[in-house]
């Protein structure tokens, strides 16, 4: 597997682009006991004392029930970034535009920056062997935002293919991206042409074309 690119490399197009709450109220049943008192009537003097039963009902006790929990607040949901606006302007002109990196050697990087903010790159490593050529090819798009001299490259998707004349087992083809890293780059312009300061240092590019894509 050889070494990332310095994201600065060009193929011939990119790839394209995942409580409910539960009261529980605990009802305290009342339970009504009657109870018996006996007590003894008053008799005539010489006359057989009766018994008299009095029966006392007891008053139920009331009712005691739970206070429901009170309803929790729901967290507040994440609002999503709003995707670039296909009839908005984001990029400044000056940076909107297809680019072809020069002085690469055997690298080449092709950039497509969107009005609306989009951006495409192709990239390219190629190498002659006495085994053949090798090529590693690298198709991303995603999303570029630009403060100042500050332009920050968000990729969404992509692909790469390998082909290792030397490890035909190891080649592949159309293999998903699986680094979505946010780039960083200081941008500049040079008369014509695009310069780009990233962590691998700086690249120039020259304008394929004058006209902004759309």
């Amino acid at each position: 597997m050889p070494k990332p690119m310095n994201h600065h490399l060009t193929s011939n197009a990119p790839a394209r682009t995942r409580w409910r709450r539960t009261t529980v109220l605990a009802l305290a049943a009342a339970t009504v006991a009657p109870a018996s008192l006996a007590a003894c009537g008053t008799s005539q003097p010489g006359a057989t004392p009766s018994e008299t039963t009095v029966t006392v009902t007891a008053s139920p006790t009331p009712d005691q029930t739970s206070t429901p929990a009170p309803t929790p607040t729901p967290a507040p949901t994440p609002t999503p970034s709003p995707a670039p606006d296909p009839g908005g302007t984001v990029l400044p002109g000056e940076l909107a535009g297809t680019w072809q990196s020069l002085d690469q050697g055997s690298a080449e990087v092709l950039y497509t920056f969107r009005p609306d903010g989009r951006f495409e790159r192709a990239e390219v490593l190629m190498q002659s062997r006495s085994s053949g050529t090798f090529e590693f090819d690298i198709g991303t798009t995603g999303v570029a935002d630009v403060s100042g001299s500050t332009l920050v490259l968000t990729p969404q998707g992509g692909t790469q293919t390998l082909h290792d004349p030397d490890s035909p087992s190891g080649s592949y083809d159309g293999r998903p991206l699986d680094d979505l890293s946010k780039e960083m780059y200081t941008w500049s312009r040079e008369g014509e042409n695009l310069v780009l300061v990233g962590k691998f240092g700086a690249v120039t590019y020259e304008p394929v074309t004058q006209e902004a894509p759309r």
